[in-house]
């Protein structure tokens, strides 16, 4: 059965943890300055943080009732269409001379179109 309140602890509790990590690393880094593979160690622990996130998100999913889950599938598959098309008219548009995208500007796409996708899914089902 999904719970709200437990997972918007989880995941909130995933994001401190990234967040401790991230200072932490970047502190670490700047502390000893590292080369090779130890400076690629110490820029991937944040990511510890982001598979709790992840598997927040999973679990969350999982307890959702077919309903809710129908809603989130529509989410996210709008999400990951919009994400897609995004990228890939991006892509084409780095040929007439705009900016690289960074692949850190991908999830901040993807997640804000998987809440506008709730929002129309939801909408959808009323």
């Amino acid at each position: 059965m999904f719970r709200p309140k437990q997972y918007v602890l989880e995941l909130g509790g995933a994001f401190v943890l990234y967040a401790i990590l991230l200072v932490g690393a970047k502190t670490v880094e700047r502390a000893i300055q590292p080369v090779g593979d130890l400076k690629l160690a110490i820029n991937l622990v944040p990511m510890t943080g982001m598979i709790a996130a992840a598997l927040a998100i999973l679990r969350g999913l999982w307890r959702m009732d077919e309903m809710q889950r129908r809603i989130q599938f529509d989410a996210i598959a709008i999400s990951f269409l919009g994400t897609a098309l995004i990228t890939f008219g991006w892509g084409f548009a780095e040929g007439a001379g705009l900016p690289h995208l960074r692949a850190f500007a991908v999830w901040p796409i993807m997640g804000t179109l998987w809440g506008l996708g709730v929002v129309v899914a939801q909408r959808r089902y009323r």
